[in-house]
This record gives structure tokens, sequence and C-alpha cells, in this order.
């Protein structure tokens, strides 16, 4: 079993993980393999793919 931390101060995308069963979770953490820095790219790449997804969004009327 795993412990969850306390939430209270938690990022929304935090929260939404440890919402998640606990086999999905552990299955996650499998497949991610251990934690790292993300690289300039990386962070590049993310900032730029939620850019695209809100756009995408609002398109479509989501926000």
């Amino acid at each position: 079993m795993t412990v969850i931390p306390d939430l209270t101060n938690a990022s929304p995308e935090t929260r939404g993980y440890y919402a998640l069963p606990e086999d999905i979770r552990t299955a996650a953490k499998a497949i991610a393999g251990p934690p790292r820095q993300m690289t300039h790219i990386e962070v590049l790449l993310a900032i730029g793919t939620a850019i695209a997804n809100e756009r995408e969004a609002a398109k479509r009327g989501g926000r």
C-alpha cells in the first residue's frame, strides 16, 4: 500500500495523480522510471504542447 502525501497545497496535476487507483499509479511509475530533471527542450515541448492544447480547446469552445 502506498502512502498518499498531504495534498493541501498540491497542484491539480498532483491531486489528479493521487486520485488514480493505486494499481494505475504503480504502472505509471514503472513506465516512467525514476524521477529526473527535464531538459530545456522537454520543458519547451511541455509548454508548447499545453499552449497548442489550449488553442484547440478554445477553437472548440472549450474555453
